[in-house]
């Protein structure tokens, strides 16, 4: 017995409560960079910038398939 715990059975999932908050503690210490995963870093620029220019192609993609079709329709551009 080590002050006053007895480590007979440490498999057991159960902590105490200081135990829960030191782990919580170092969790918020962590941060984002827990969140990420190990070795994963934050997006370059270089991402951004062909993110955003996948996301305009994309809009421009649905524009010109929906502009024909609206206007056959009748409801732009008469």
């Amino acid at each position: 017995m080590n002050n006053g715990f007895d480590h007979q059975d440490d498999s057991s999932n159960v902590i105490s409560l200081a135990g829960a908050r030191k782990q919580a503690k170092a969790a918020a210490k962590a941060g984002k960079s827990a969140a990420r995963g190990p070795g994963e870093r934050p997006p370059s620029a270089g991402q951004w910038l062909t993110s955003a220019l996948l996301v305009v192609l994309a809009i421009g993609g649905v524009f010109a398939l929906a502009v024909p079709l609206l206007r056959a329709a009748g409801i732009v551009w008469g």
